[in-house]
């Protein structure tokens, strides 16, 4: 699992003033740092922090149409944006400006005209905090050997996973997997290479998990899970039978598997996320065991939901 801090080089800084003059000082200054994307008004901010995730914004407080700080209030209110430092630009504060900037959820603002290197080291500094507190929730929420989700990640932030796609009315996937006499591999190939293959069926499962909210967790030794919301039965059907047949594919060698392969089991369950709110996914993931417990019975290297 990667443990160092992004380098600013590699960091996306989104620039937003409906001024073009003001968008190309900003960003000759933030360029020789960071890459920097820009947009001319609010909506557009929008539309480029879905596009794009920047790690920071650097907001003009005063526009037309969508003014700044409501670009702000709507990045707050959505999950996927909320945690990206905003630095307002603005030409003039007040006591009271200044209060609903906090109030929005802004990390901070400069006045204009901009001092370059105020800027700069403004910038770099909540970029810092960014990175940092991303690297703790890595090292938190994030199993070490595979890079996957782990159990805390699992019990602390799924349920808000479930209670978002319920109040969406939309339905939520699960599916269980896991790897076909694992024991026998470590027996025979060493513990050292049974690390090395959790580590080859991790990266292959989650390549599965393509949306940003789309969960690949290792549920506990060679079991792993992958939690799939606003996903119908056809969907996890389609992602589970993909995985059995992506980690056959890969032909890793196992004395003990069919064809002298190593394979996975699987099985998958969906339900209406509002009948989780209550009961949590307990009760799904219950549900998709059950089918895994069936397709080791039915041979192995199948799903089953």
């Amino acid at each position: 699992m990667q443990l160092e801090l992004k380098p600013y080089s590699a960091c996306k800084v989104l620039v937003v003033d409906d001024e073009p003059i003001s968008r190309m000082l900003l960003t000759s200054i933030l360029e020789p740092f960071v890459n920097c994307i820009s947009a001319s008004n609010g909506e557009e901010a929008i539309d480029q922090c879905v596009i794009h995730n920047p790690d920071l914004i650097l907001l003009d407080m005063n526009m037309p149409d969508v003014d700044g700080l409501t670009v702000c209030r709507t990045l707050k209110d959505k999950a996927d944006t909320a945690q990206i430092p905003v630095v307002f630009v603005t030409s003039t504060i007040d006591v009271e400006t200044e209060n609903m900037c906090w109030e929005v959820g802004a990390s901070d603002f400069v006045l204009k005209p901009v001092t370059a290197s105020t800027l700069v080291h403004r910038i770099k500094n909540h970029l810092q905090g960014k990175l940092r507190t991303e690297l703790l929730e890595r090292m938190t929420f994030h199993d070490q050997l595979t890079g996957l989700y782990n159990r805390l990640y699992l019990s602390n932030e799924i349920p808000l996973l479930v209670k978002q796609v319920a109040r969406d009315h939309s339905s939520l996937g699960v599916i269980m997997m896991d790897i076909d006499f694992f024991k026998l591999y470590n027996d025979n190939y060493g513990h050292l290479q049974g690390d090395i293959c959790l580590q080859q069926v991790a990266a292959i499962i989650g390549a599965h998990a393509r949306r940003p909210k789309d969960a690949a967790i290792r549920f506990g030794g060679e079991e792993f899970m992958l939690v799939l919301p606003y996903t119908d039965m056809n969907g996890v059907k389609k992602v589970a039978e993909d995985i059995v047949a992506a980690i056959s594919s890969e032909n890793i060698t196992h004395y003990a598997g069919k064809d002298g392969k190593l394979s996975i089991s699987a099985g998958y369950a969906v339900r209406p996320a509002n009948e989780l709110q209550d009961t949590g996914i307990s009760s799904l993931i219950e549900s998709a065991d059950i089918f895994l417990f069936e397709a080791k019975e039915a041979g192995r290297n199948r799903a089953i939901g």
